[in-house]
């Protein structure tokens, strides 16, 4: 029964997919391109490699992202007036490798090139959004290189660096600006790392590729916990939920696709999904944000899924390709970082650059009135039954022991169905303030026939039914 079950849903899938992105674009707006840092790179096509994001105090939203030659800040609060607000000189390396981390207000950098501003880049970012500081390049004897960076608390963790056989390097930062070196994990090639409660899940990316648990509660000794194996593995980055009961892994090679694992159990690590692309194409890198996992899928750009239902199946509820052209399989989105408060979130394109996106449309909703509710409710859209178009109200409270002057908002999604329960379109799927709102739904490409639309938000959840008529 299972093997039918899982023939089953690879067939559907499939078609799926296929099905779903025949176009290049799904509940995905874009907001702002910037393609400044495309004068050089190696091979020829490469301009840019990895990106990140920060949020200041001043709830500011930057992005930053690598290039052939070095690193840009942008400030992308105002998504209609994305500004390049500094530069951070790096050292050329064969495919312009750059990765990043962001601990308090200080830029963490590391690449592959070995050349002037080789080691750990740190730059203070506390001067934006007129500049940034760049600090030092630091290095210890014989450390020079790092193929992904990773942080945790007053810790920074090396992967691939030309140092321990590019196994895992622990620096403590409680001095920001002076890294110290501790510990060394197993030397078993590290291609990237995530970590959780001084767990760290490595993705060992080189025959024969697994994934590794290691331990760094202590963190002079880091020590190996279990290493787990599964077929066509070419482990690339990997990411667990907040209740860490599910793991994601990427592979760049094999079977080139994203796996959702059920985790609970380090001993005995289960499949539950395997999502195949809709075409010749490779995921790279997927990280969770709630219960969305957001990919940066090279040729097949961005993807988005909604995986709020696990262990039932995911709903694809977004893309956006960044690379419609066909080319080689080491082409399109590299990196996408889902982590900003408002919403937003943004793609590197390693050929065409930064871009900054939201769901659904950014001018489609609209607050009524400055009353803060005292519950969640969903309203019956009106006109009911319309052609072509509609409105659907919502209200969010404010939540427990939050003050309303925090700016704190609720995920909140609002998603249409057909009556088979497809997705059909994503309204809102963004963090809410407290208020009541509405949105406006164009039905015009749509059959006559019954629809249903959803509202979910920290445990509420209502669904209504609407009708097109034409």
């Amino acid at each position: 029964m299972k093997t039918f079950f899982r023939i089953w849903l690879v067939i559907y899938l499939v078609i799926s997919w296929q099905s779903i992105f025949s176009q290049s674009r799904l509940n995905m707006t874009l907001l702002a391109q910037k393609n400044l840092h495309n004068a050089g790179g190696t091979p020829a096509g490469w301009h840019y490699a990895s990106c990140w994001g920060w949020t200041s105090p001043a709830n500011r939203e930057y992005a930053i992202t690598g290039y052939w030659n070095g690193s840009a800040v942008y400030d992308i609060t105002d998504a209609n007036n994305v500004v390049k607000c500094d530069t951070i000189p790096g050292p050329t390396s064969y495919y312009n490798y750059r990765e990043f981390t962001v601990v308090d207000h200080y830029l963490y950098i590391v690449s592959e090139g070995s050349a002037n501003n080789a080691g750990l880049q740190i730059v203070d970012m506390q001067y934006l959004p007129d500049s940034v500081y760049h600090v030092k390049n630091w290095t210890f004897p014989g450390y020079t290189t790092t193929h992904t960076i990773k942080s945790a608390g007053n810790f920074l963790y090396l992967n691939g660096a030309n140092y321990n056989s590019g196994g895992l390097v622990i620096l403590d930062i409680t001095d920001r600006e002076n890294p110290v070196k501790r510990g060394n994990g197993p030397a078993l090639y590290v291609h990237d790392c995530f970590i959780k409660n001084d767990t760290v899940y490595g993705a060992n990316i080189y025959s024969p590729s697994k994934m590794s648990i290691i331990s760094a509660t202590n963190k002079d000794a880091p020590t190996l916990v279990t290493q787990f194996t599964y077929p066509n593995a070419v482990c690339h980055n990997l990411w667990t939920s907040d209740d860490r009961k599910w793991l994601l892994t990427t592979d760049e090679g094999g079977s080139n696709h994203l796996r959702i694992w059920n985790s609970e159990n380090l001993n005995n690590i289960t499949l539950a999904y395997e999502y195949i692309p809709y075409e010749v194409a490779m995921v790279h890198n997927a990280y969770f944000k709630g219960d969305t996992i957001f990919m940066a899928h090279y040729r097949a750009g961005v993807v988005a899924l909604d995986v709020s239902n696990l262990p039932a199946q995911p709903t694809v509820i977004g893309y956006y390709d960044t690379y419609p052209a066909s080319g080689t399989a080491y082409q399109g989105a590299w990196n996408v970082y889902p982590y900003y408060n408002s919403g937003k979130f943004i793609v590197s394109d390693i050929e065409t650059g930064l871009y900054v996106f939201r769901f659904g449309d950014p001018i489609g909703v609209t607050q009524n009135g400055t009353e803060i509710p005292s519950d969640y409710s969903l309203g019956q859209n009106y006109p009911n039954p319309f052609n072509p178009a509609t409105n659907i109200k919502f209200s969010i409270p404010l939540l427990r022991g939050v003050s309303a002057e925090s700016g704190r908002g609720v995920l909140t999604k609002l998603f249409v169905y057909d009556i088979s329960g497809r997705l059909i379109r994503v309204l809102v799927n963004q963090p809410m303030k407290p208020g009541s709102y509405g949105v406006n739904f164009d039905g015009g490409g749509l059959s006559s026939g019954v629809y249903f639309y959803s509202l979910s938000a920290e445990g509420f959840k209502e669904t209504k039914k609407m009708v097109v008529v034409k």
